[in-house]
C-alpha cells in the first residue's frame, strides 16, 4: 500500500528533482524528501500525498551521504535562500547538469545534441549583485531578513548571509538598527497598515557602487535621518524610497524617490559598461553574467555584413555585444523603462548601431519587418512598430532571445520561427519551459545543436543554459 499522511519511512535518497527536492523508492513509489541530498539514509515523515507521489520531510538523518557537507550558514535550515548548501559544490553542478539532459530527453524527447561541461565558480559565496529583504515584527521587535522555508509571512532575521557580498550584509544590518532606532514600525500583512516593507541592496560588482531602496506603504518625515544614520554605518552611493500602498507583497510600487544619489548603479559585463537604473533586472551573478554573455557570442556568430536581432533585451547589455560584430542589432523588451535605458547604454559603449523597440515581443513580431535594415530603424525609431511583409527582407543571420522563466508563448515561437534566421540562440532559466519551446522550434525546422549550462546560482537549484539552435 502507498504511505499515508503521517507515515514515518526510512529510506535512500537516490537523486535530486528539479527544484531541490531528494527521490526516494518506498516500495515503488516515489517519495519527494525536503531537505535530503543524494546518498542519504534518512527517517521522513510523510506530510503529503498524490495519486503517483507523496512528499515528505526529514525527521532524523540515519546516515549522511558522502557528498553532505556542513552548512556554512548559521540560519540553515530555516531560511529559505539556498536549498542545496548541504550539497558538496561538485555534485550541485553535476546534478543541474543531468537534470538540462533529462528535461530535453523527456520533455522534448531530444537526444542528438552536443552537452557542453557546465561552467560554476571557482569561489561560490558571496555572488549575489541583488539582495530583497523583508521586513518582520517578532514579539515587538522589528526584524528585517529573509522569508522562512515555505512560509510568505515569517521573517527570519539574517546575520549574515553567505550569498551576498560583506557590504550587502552591513547595509542590511545598519538599516535595520535605524529604523529601529527611529522607532519606524514593520508594516502588517493582517491590518495593512504600518511602514516598513522592503529593503533591496543592489552592488556594482566592477563599480563597487552601492544602491539601497526601501520600500514603505508611505512617504515619511525622518528618511533623510534615517539616510544619515545608516551611512553613518555603512558607506552607500544612492538611497531610494519607493512607495508600495497595494496590499500586495511585492517589491514594487511608485518610485524610486532619491533620498541621496543618482537612481542607477554602474556595472561591467564582458566588456560592456552599463549603467543599471534601480528597478532594473540585471542577472543577480555579475561574474558569471559575463560567461553568459561570451557564451551566447560564441553560439551566436554573428556576421559583419548582416543583422542579428536580442528578443527580451533589458538594458541592452546582450544587443550591444552583438552590435559589435554585427551590421545591425533589433532589441526587443516589454519594458519601456528598459529599452530607454538600454539606449542610453548603447550611446554609453559608444555603439550606434543598434535599435531597440519597447512592447510585446510577440506582438513586435507579427511579421517580418518592411524593407532593408535601414528602413526598419527609421521606423522603430519613429513608432516602435513593425509593418506587413514586404520584399525584399534581409534575414538576420541570428537570434538571440532570453524569455522570462515561463518561456515564449506558441505564438510567439511561431513568428520567431517566420525571421529566417539561421541560428537562435535561447538563453534559459527553466530547462523545463526551455524543452517545451525547443519541441515547437523542432517541429518548425530548428535543430538543438548545443546546449551549455551555466551555474548563476551556486547553492540553489536554478541553472541557466544557453542552447543552440539551427535552421535544417
Amino acid at each position: 500500500m502507498p504511505p499515508k499522511v503521517g507515515d514515518i519511512l526510512d529510506v535512500t535518497i537516490d537523486t535530486l528533482a528539479y527544484g531541490g527536492q531528494g527521490v526516494a523508492r518506498d516500495r515503488d513509489f516515489v517519495v519527494f524528501v525536503r531537505r535530503a541530498v543524494p546518498g542519504d539514509r534518512v527517517r521522513a515523515r510523510v506530510t503529503r500525498r498524490k495519486r503517483s507521489y507523496a512528499e515528505a520531510h526529514v525527521e532524523e538523518l540515519l546516515q549522511p551521504s558522502p557528498r553532505r557537507v556542513p552548512a556554512r550558514c548559521a540560519h540553515e535550515p530555516g531560511c529559505g535562500g539556498c536549498e542545496w548548501q548541504t550539497l558538496a559544490y561538485d555534485a550541485q553542478l553535476d546534478y543541474k547538469q543531468r537534470q538540462v539532459v533529462e528535461s530535453l530527453e523527456h520533455i522534448a524527447g531530444l537526444t542528438a545534441f552536443e552537452v557542453e561541461p557546465i561552467r560554476g565558480m571557482a569561489d561560490p559565496w558571496r555572488y549575489r549583485n541583488k539582495m530583497e529583504f523583508s521586513f518582520g515584527d517578532h514579539d515587538g521587535r522589528l526584524t528585517l531578513g529573509l522569508h522562512r522555508r515555505g512560509s510568505w509571512r515569517e521573517v527570519v532575521e539574517i546575520d549574515d548571509c553567505h550569498l551576498a557580498p560583506l557590504e550587502v550584509n552591513g547595509a542590511r544590518r545598519a538599516l535595520a538598527d535605524a529604523c529601529r532606532h527611529l522607532g519606524l514600525p514593520a508594516y502588517s500583512q493582517v491590518s495593512h497598515q504600518r511602514l516598513l516593507r522592503h529593503l533591496v541592496v543592489r552592488r556594482g560588482a566592477a563599480s563597487g557602487e552601492l544602491l539601497l531602496n526601501l520600500f514603505v506603504r508611505e512617504r515619511f518625515a525622518k528618511e533623510e535621518q534615517l539616510a544619515a544614520l545608516v551611512a553613518a554605518r555603512q558607506a552607500f552611493t544612492s538611497f531610494a524610497i519607493t512607495v508600495n500602498s497595494t496590499p500586495s507583497d511585492a517589491a514594487v510600487g511608485e518610485g524610486p524617490y532619491m533620498v541621496s544619489g543618482p537612481p542607477q548603479f554602474h556595472e561591467d559585463l564582458a566588456g560592456v559598461h552599463l549603467r543599471v537604473p534601480a528597478t532594473a533586472f540585471l542577472q543577480t551573478n555579475s561574474e558569471m553574467c559575463s560567461v553568459l554573455y561570451e557564451t551566447v557570442l560564441r553560439c551566436a556568430r554573428p556576421e559583419a555584413t548582416r543583422s542579428a536581432y536580442d528578443l527580451y533585451c533589458g538594458i541592452g547589455g546582450l544587443a550591444i555585444l552583438l552590435a559589435r560584430q554585427a551590421a545591425r542589432v533589433y532589441g526587443m523588451e516589454m519594458v519601456a523603462e528598459a529599452t530607454a535605458a538600454a539606449l542610453e547604454n548603447a550611446r554609453l559603449n559608444g555603439v550606434d548601431n543598434v535599435v531597440f523597440a519597447a512592447g510585446d515581443v510577440r506582438k513586435l513580431l507579427v511579421a517580418p519587418p518592411t524593407g532593408r535594415d535601414e528602413q526598419l530603424a527609421q521606423r522603430l525609431a519613429k513608432d516602435h512598430s513593425w509593418s506587413p511583409p514586404q520584399a525584399p527582407f534581409d534575414p538576420p543571420a541570428v537570434v538571440v532571445t532570453d524569455p522570462p522563466r515561463a518561456g515564449m508563448s506558441r505564438k510567439a515561437v511561431e513568428r520567431l520561427a517566420l525571421l529566417g534566421a539561421e541560428r537562435i540562440v535561447y538563453v534559459s532559466c527553466n530547462p523545463t519551459t526551455l524543452a517545451g519551446n525547443a519541441v515547437w522550434l523542432a517541429a518548425l525546422g530548428y535543430r538543438l545543436m548545443r546546449i551549455a549550462p551555466v551555474d548563476m546560482f551556486p547553492h540553489t537549484h536554478h541553472i541557466e543554459t544557453v542552447s543552440l539552435f539551427e535552421r535544417s
